[in-house]
């Protein structure tokens, strides 16, 4: 005997932990990817397609890795109103573009003619088309999201088990285990 006390069945608590941090991020990335998908689906069905007039990108620089942070896109809506705004959701992927705002570079995603869909009732909601057509489609991301949450329930799941097990080793009624003080479980 070591002379520490042994708590009683609360050593399976740090699968929780981690557990609980899948489920979080699992429904963070559900939560996301359903809204761009709503958008996307909402914008092709009901709203309006146009090219841009004029297209500008932001690269910035995050943790080491330059990525787009903004397109910002000129466009005339319903034939008439000029509008500037900034797309929904876009692909962070700057494409070999150097940090700083420019005109996209010929061949990328967001370059010039850029096709764009606009919610007619507020045409400064705007996706590029492209991003529109991949959100809508896309099933990979809502499977990671299922999948995060599906993990972190079932070892959710095992580490109830084992702190069931473990009080019941220790002669606790399985809604004990943690109401007994741990001096009190020493070997």
């Amino acid at each position: 005997m070591n002379g520490r006390p042994e708590s009683p069945g609360r050593g399976p608590t740090w699968i929780g932990i981690p557990a609980l941090v899948l489920i979080l991020l699992g429904v963070l990335v559900l939560v996301d990817i359903t809204s761009r998908q709503r958008l996307s689906r909402d914008l092709l069905d009901d709203g309006m397609e146009t090219v841009a007039d004029s297209v500008q990108v932001e690269v910035t620089g995050g943790a080491g890795r330059p990525a787009i942070s903004e397109v910002r896109v000129d466009f005339t809506a319903h034939g008439v109103d000029r509008i500037r705004t900034t797309l929904d959701s876009i692909r962070s992927d700057r494409q070999g573009m150097p940090e700083g705002v420019q005109a996209p570079a010929a061949g990328t995603r967001y370059a010039m003619p850029l096709h764009i869909v606009y919610r007619q009732s507020d045409p400064s909601t705007a996706l590029a088309l492209a991003d529109a057509r991949e959100w809508a489609d896309d099933k990979h991301v809502s499977r990671l999201g299922l999948g995060l949450v599906g993990s972190g329930a079932a070892l959710l799941l095992l580490a109830m088990l084992l702190l069931t097990v473990s009080a019941r080793r220790r002669g606790l009624s399985w809604y004990q285990w943690y109401a007994e003080a741990p001096a009190r479980h020493r070997r």
